[in-house]
């Protein structure tokens, strides 16, 4: 699933929420919005709850799990080539930069720190358990079901799909790739209002 060719960053009221204000370099500050914009969010989220049943509790790890994480790091990679275009800036250049902020830039390092340990095996594993609980708990969609047609074509075997249900996750399944918990009951008490 390649990443959008349009970016949607968070309001103005998130960017205040974050806390970013404070990083001093620009493009690292583009970074938290960007990773957390819609798009991002949303992509992300969709991938996990697709696959996080495939995943157990028990601490065993399947060689399907290793295939997964090499399709979540490809399209981690697919966003941060469209953010690196978008600013013009090639990926080394922008590694020079992180670094630099790693070393003189508290806050920045805070985010970095975890963007870094996203693309760890052992982090997306605990993260895919984590959320395989919460797609265990949410609504199922519709089932999708046959029903022979009525016509005289019932016989040749044509058969339509009622109650059609997309497989892809869309909208906002649920916020917090890089966000906490908090965040999220924050998120929630805003919509009540």
């Amino acid at each position: 699933m390649p990443p959008p060719t349009t970016t949607t960053y968070t309001s103005e009221k998130d960017v205040r929420a974050m806390d970013i204000g404070h990083i001093q370099d620009e493009m690292i500050r583009e970074l938290m919005l960007y990773i957390a914009g819609a798009d991002f969010q949303s992509t992300f989220e969709a991938f996990f709850l697709k696959h996080a049943l495939r995943f157990s509790d028990d601490d065993e790890h399947k060689l399907e799990y290793t295939d997964l994480f090499m399709q979540f790091q490809d399209l981690f990679e697919d966003f941060m080539k469209q953010f690196y275009d978008k600013h013009s800036i090639t990926e080394a250049e922008f590694g020079k930069r992180c670094r630099s902020a790693v070393k003189n830039d508290q806050k920045a390092s805070e985010y970095l720190e975890v963007v870094l340990a996203s693309m760890d095996y052992q982090a997306f594993f605990n993260l895919m358990k984590f959320m395989r609980r919460r797609a265990k708990a949410e609504p199922k969609p519709a089932a999708k079901r046959k029903i022979s047609s009525s016509s005289t074509k019932e016989s040749e075997g044509d058969e339509k799909r009622v109650d059609e249900v997309d497989e892809e996750a869309t909208g906002d399944e649920g916020k917090a790739f890089f966000q906490d918990d908090d965040d999220d009951e924050s998120a929630k008490e805003s919509k009540r209002k």
